[in-house]
């Protein structure tokens, strides 16, 4: 987890690698806007799916992998635990107490926490979000070196100064790392025990010895950063060489996918307003059925 290779960008001949950047970028966002409208969670699933099959047509490392289904895990466990306890919607079938109403203190402050069945599957949908999010930003950063990615950002008119502090930010994560293995490294060879970290406060401890030296050393690297990219004159208005026009290929992807967020919204938003009793259009049924079955 810490091996610094395992987190920046490598080269590669597969079709997302060779896909341009600025059609990644775009498709981003069509993702972040689609996970937020859509609430089918056949389509949210669906979605899932072509991110994950993104990285197997990108041919992600095994170690990568395993990265990725840790922090999916986190997130769709995180997600549903919270939303199963804490799910205040009507109706809700409570599956298991954790602490009963009777219970001294706790009970009779929180009227007794239990597990919902409608908040195990509430958090399910808004777990497959996050897990969406989360898989194609790996996707992204583990295929798209930083220049091209710097470059297209600033393509699509995001400010020169936001874009390169986007970019310096995922560069310096697997830095900091890095450098945390470093101090686990030398505190090892000082002798640390790691089962002496085993107990609460020794893992507070643990954290904290390792926590300063890492601080320490990122704020050096950042000092060094800052003084580099401001004797090259950061923030003037100095311009990149400007990117190669996107290919007939590029185009054409860029469309597709512009039309189909485009139809896909108008089609939400038809639903919308038939649901609301605002507008409702009879040559559209076709559009209301597939808005409920799919977004």
């Amino acid at each position: 987890m810490f091996a610094r290779q395992l987190w920046e960008a490598e080269a590669g001949s597969t079709p997302i690698h060779r896909l341009d950047g600025r059609i990644k970028l775009v498709l981003l966002a069509v993702l972040g806007t689609g996970v937020i409208l859509i609430d089918s969670p056949r389509t949210l699933f669906l979605l899932l799916a072509a991110t994950l099959a993104g990285h197997t047509a990108a041919k992600t490392s095994l170690r990568r992998w395993v990265l990725l289904a840790l922090f999916l895990l986190i997130a769709a466990w995180g997600s549903m635990v919270s939303q199963a306890m804490f799910y205040n919607q009507e109706p809700r079938n409570p599956i298991a107490c954790l602490i009963a109403p009777a219970t001294p203190i706790l009970g009779r402050l929180t009227d007794g926490v239990y597990i919902y069945q409608e908040g195990l599957a509430y958090g399910a949908v808004q777990a497959m979000r996050s897990c969406i999010m989360l898989t194609y930003g790996f996707l992204l950063c583990w295929t798209t070196d930083p220049r091209e990615l710097l470059r297209s950002l600033v393509f699509w008119r995001l400010p020169y100064e936001l874009s390169f502090m986007a970019v310096t930010g995922l560069r310096f994560l697997p830095v900091v790392l890095s450098e945390t293995a470093t101090v686990i490294t030398a505190q090892r060879l000082r002798g640390f025990a790691a089962s002496k970290a085993m107990s609460p406060a020794g893992a507070v401890r643990t954290a904290f010895r390792t926590l300063w030296p890492v601080l320490a050393r990122s704020l050096r690297r950042a000092v060094t950063l800052a003084m580099s990219v401001e004797s090259r004159g950061f923030g003037s208005s100095w311009r990149m060489a400007a990117m190669p026009p996107l290919t007939p290929g590029g185009k054409t992807a860029l469309a597709g996918c512009l039309a189909a967020a485009l139809l896909a919204g108008a089609a939400k938003l038809l639903y919308v307003f038939q649901f609301n009793g605002w507008a409702h259009f009879a040559g559209c049924r076709f559009v209301y059925d597939f808005a409920r079955q799919w977004l």
